[in-house]
């Protein structure tokens, strides 16, 4: 299948959920090839995730390694006594991240309400943690580098405490935020799939 028609899928996709499709749309795809979309076997500290910016149209305009779950350090060393944070999956947050700085990156960051899950015992994994649901998580999408040329970290490590977190600082700042700054929004919607999900949707 090739990236059009990948991207035309996810479109639809997001409209059999009923989710807001706006000309630009900020999606992560959990446990993917980020080049194929097709499923991987996702591994805590992995880079296994996809960030994609996806038009109406369904063309990708990125598709790019990321994570959207915590690294190893911060599972193992919680910053919050309930645990580190877990977002949500196949479903889509509306209007909850602006333009911002993750310390010193130019990135989004959280301003409206998600879910997620708190990994109390410390497994890696969803099934069995306790939901919450808030404004003030400090979840942002950022990167690894305060600049371009930083270079990519083989393990998400300190990267994510729960944060969506791209690899490469080249992809984000040159084209990541780029896109976004000129698509005239200030607010942002935000949707993880599993990539099961997705791949296994005949629609």
């Amino acid at each position: 299948m090739s990236t059009l028609e990948q991207g035309k899928k996810l479109i639809r996709y997001m409209r059999f959920k009923n989710w807001r499709i706006k000309a630009i749309n900020i999606v992560y795809l959990e446990d993917a090839n980020p080049d194929t979309w097709n499923p991987l076997e996702g591994r805590l500290d992995e880079w296994d995730d996809v960030r994609i910016l996806v038009r109406d149209t369904g063309e990708v305009l990125l598709s790019c390694e990321a994570t959207c779950e915590p690294g190893a350090y911060y599972t193992q060393n919680r910053m919050n006594p309930k645990g580190a944070f877990r977002i949500a999956n196949d479903i889509q947050f509306l209007d909850a991240w602006q333009f911002g700085y993750h310390y010193n990156q130019l990135a989004l960051v959280q301003c409206g309400t998600i879910t997620g899950f708190r990994d109390n015992n410390e497994d890696g994994i969803r099934p069995g943690d306790r939901q919450d649901t808030g404004d003030d998580f400090c979840v942002n999408q950022h990167t690894t580098g305060d600049s371009p040329d930083a270079p990519p970290p083989k393990k998400v490590g300190h990267w994510s405490a729960g944060c969506m977190v791209g690899r490469h600082a080249s992809t984000h700042y040159n084209k990541f935020m780029p896109i976004l700054r000129g698509s005239g929004n200030t607010v942002f919607d935000t949707a993880i799939i599993a990539s099961n999900s997705f791949a296994n949707w005949r629609g």
